[in-house]
């Protein structure tokens, strides 16, 4: 491993070491001492210097601060400062105070003393001896860094230099070297990844399947940093996760509480173990977005009316399981708690399917409205058992793939042996340890600094939002269009009761008080009607931009911008947007996410409106679309395309067909299961859009967007003017139309332009 015995040292010098050269001078002998024992030294001159070295460069095992400790109060701020940034970005680093003179002691503040970790008076001490307390401080500190996984396959891949005759055939990457193409592979992905590749015969590491081991270590250090009683290493995404624990729960016939904006995977786990649905229905707004699931719906009341309306054969006594989706895909977080409240008297097993919200335990922001709150030990004995998913290489930082089961036992517990042979059924034999090694590490930036490090990309996408609402703010004065911002047009502070425009209100206020991101009823902007107070918040990381077109009572404007074609600009510039709807684009803000990222966001934007505005030709702005049908778009402009695909939107009324088709719960005529069977035994045929009334489908149809299903396996096509089918033939229309901007919806075969649908014979 390259540079594996290296330390980096940063030696940090006030105004003393330039104004002394016998100090000047100690540095540079224990620079060269620090070199010696294979130290890497940076000197910086000045705490404003080092602020960008300690805010970005991860790798420092030791910080040193040289000083004459006679601080006069701004420089006694700077290094605070400095070191409440350490304490963020790479909390743990030891800290040295280098003094000049064992006087100074005497001028230190205690406030300061507190935040090293230890003093070395450098004119008392020899540069020997305080380049040993410095990489005996590294080498400690760099022991306790690495979580177990990481630090156990580390440790294989510095002292294993076996002969192995096992998997994988690669054997270390030497297999891939004997071909061009091979070596390309070898050279672009290096050589750490290709030694740690290895077979689950090394059992030094344990055993991803039994969790033994460095395996079973990382586990129970995930199940203490995520609160849970147990948690579960996932390398087969969240739809493993989730596939695993339906299995664990369910059996043929048990009655399963479903989130109808769910996960496609929550369908296979129907399919998988026969357990008859009922779903809770969310809400939808104007824009297409997919709202909360109405908290009246999970009252027990609501469900047993559900369970009696059945037509399937179940056993509706087990109390078997509830799935909610929290937070949604476009970032609608409910009241946890309260929604545990209302379900355990439906269901004895509860699961949250966050895939995309793995971060909020993290950030009080998100207080109370995720699964795993509190403390385990303090959880009611009589409480249901509790599952959350998390996909740690969405919006956490591990590689694809990875992701975590985390359980709360309760009632109706299950036992580990148990578990686990779900676990296995969705598990490989085969990990890749780079994935396994992914998570481990998502865990361990989450236990040291994750309130920080969740706390910055709070800040970022503020600042975005509010950078966005005054730009749009701007151009409405001149009278002119831009997008806006999905959030609260105005907020509140709870404690002043002070008001002002989301644009100009305190970021501090922003990116700190959870009650501005939450939802009242009936108010307009969010357009989810009587909600609840409170029930409801946007997670502020999730960022859904509006095209203009949409009044506020849902009715299309005379003229508007679909954001599809603001999308395609976006995407030829190099932005990919995370989705997009009629008149909304989606983005994620992450860790990975910085202020050039977003500022370019915005510099694209502004550069989209001039073009649009001023008619540029397609030929030049979209050129790759324009070659591939130069018959339908020769001497269109980006406007003059908007204006025929706006009121296309506004005649043809593909939103509203597609919100009809979302409101209308479709008859049950199969279970999921018995209608995949129907697959497997070939006993189902296509059938086109204008032939699907009163047809039932064998497979889930998801429209993208929005990426929910709008029926699912089993389910029953409606007679005439079924909203299903009318949507279905609208989007053939709009490909015939607008070559290039097709949609995908999954579960469809188009055929000579035409949509298919599998159903059963």
């Amino acid at each position: 491993m390259k540079d594996i015995a290296k330390y980096r040292v940063v030696i940090v010098e006030d105004e003393s070491v330039k104004n002394s050269r016998a100090l000047s001078g100690l540095l540079d002998r224990l620079g060269c001492e620090l070199e010696k024992r294979n130290c890497r030294v940076t000197r910086i001159a000045g705490y404003l210097e080092a602020m960008p070295v300690i805010g970005n460069e991860m790798d420092i095992d030791a910080l040193l601060i040289s000083t004459d400790m006679e601080f006069d109060q701004p420089e006694e701020s700077l290094s605070r400062r400095l070191l409440d940034l350490v304490d963020r970005r790479q909390p743990g680093v030891p800290v040295f105070l280098l003094a000049d003179r064992a006087e100074s002691s005497r001028a230190i503040s205690g406030q300061l003393m507190e935040r090293a970790h230890e003093y070395i008076w450098i004119f008392e001490d020899s540069p020997l001896f305080i380049s040993g307390r410095i990489v005996s401080a590294a080498e400690k500190y760099r022991s306790l860094l690495l979580p177990p996984l990481m630090r156990a396959v580390w440790e294989y891949n510095e002292k294993s230099h076996e002969y192995s005759w096992a998997a994988p055939g690669h054997q270390g990457g030497r297999g891939f070297v004997k071909s061009p193409a091979g070596r390309k592979f070898y050279d672009f992905y290096d050589e750490n990844l290709f030694r740690t590749d290895t077979g689950i015969e090394r059992t030094s590491i344990g055993s991803l399947l039994d969790h033994t081991g460095a395996f079973g270590e990382s586990e129970k250090f995930a199940a203490s940093t995520f609160g849970a009683d147990r948690s579960y290493s996932v390398v087969t995404g969240t739809s493993g996760s989730n596939r695993a624990i339906m299995q664990a729960c369910l059996a043929p016939g048990d009655v399963a509480v479903c989130d109808r904006n769910c996960h496609k995977s929550i369908e296979q786990g129907l399919i998988m173990t026969g357990a008859v649905p009922v779903y809770l229905q969310p809400t939808r707004n104007r824009y297409g977005i997919i709202g909360p699931i109405p908290c009246s719906q999970m009252k027990s009341e609501s469900i047993k009316k559900k369970i009696s309306a059945l037509k399937i054969p179940h056993d509706g006594d087990e109390r078997a399981y509830a799935v909610v989706t929290n937070c949604t895909y476009d970032g609608l977080c409910i009241d946890a708690e309260k929604a545990e409240r209302e379900l355990e008297r439906s269901a004895d097993r509860i699961h949250f399917d966050e895939a995309w919200y793995g971060y909020a335990r993290f950030n009080p922001m998100y207080k109370g409205r995720f699964a795993m709150r509190g403390k385990p030990e303090k959880r009611p004995k009589d409480a249901p058992t509790l599952f959350a998913t998390h996909s740690t290489h969405k919006l956490l930082t591990a590689l694809s793939q990875a992701s975590y089961i985390h359980v709360r036992n309760g009632r109706k517990k299950i036992d580990f042996n148990r578990m686990n042979q779900a676990y296995m059924m969705h598990a490989t034999t085969s990990p890749l340890y780079a994935i396994c090694v992914s998570n481990d590490i998502a865990v361990k930036m989450m236990a040291d600094n994750g309130e920080h490090l969740i706390q910055e990309v709070i800040e970022e996408a503020v600042d975005f939002r509010q950078a966005l609402a005054r730009m749009s703010r701007d151009f409405k004065q001149r009278e002119s269009w831009f997008f806006s911002v999905w959030n609260a047009p105005a907020v509140s502070d709870p404690a002043s009761g002070k008001s002002w425009d989301f644009a100009d209100a305190p970021r501090e206020l922003l990116c700190r008080e959870q009650s501005v991101w939450t939802l009242k009823s009936n108010e307009v902007w969010h357009g989810f009607g009587d909600i609840g107070d409170n029930w409801a918040m946007i997670d502020p990381v999730k960022v859904s931009i509006l095209t203009p077109g949409v009044n506020d009572d849902g009715t299309l404007a005379e003229e508007g911008v679909p954001a599809e074609l603001a999308a395609a600009w976006l995407f030829r510039n190099g932005i990919v947007p995370t989705r997009s709807t009629d008149f909304q684009l989606m983005f994620l803000f992450s860790m990975g996410i910085t202020k050039g990222k977003w500022m370019t966001l915005l510099n694209c934007l502004l550069e989209f409106k001039h073009a649009y505005d001023s008619n540029a030709p397609l030929e030049q702005v979209l050129p790759e679309i324009y070659r591939a049908s130069p018959e339908r778009y020769s001497g269109l402009g980006l406007h003059d395309l908007g204006s025929q695909m706006f009121e296309y939107i506004r005649t043809a009324t593909p939103t509203e067909k597609l919100n009809t088709a979302f409101e209308v719960m479709p008859e049950m005529v199969m279970t999921p299961r018995e209608a995949y069977l129907k697959i497997v035994r070939d006993e189902v045929e296509l059938i086109p859009a204008n032939r699907l009334y009163g047809r039932v489908a064998a497979n889930s149809i998801i429209p993208y967007p929005p990426g929910i299903p709008m029926l699912m396996s089993g389910e029953k096509f409606g007679d005439s003017g079924c909203p299903h089918v009318e949507y279905l033939k609208q989007l053939a229309d709009w490909d015939r139309r607008f070559p290039g901007f097709e949609h995908d919806t999954e579960g469809s075969v188009v055929i000579d332009g035409v949509y298919h649908v599998m159903c059963v014979k």
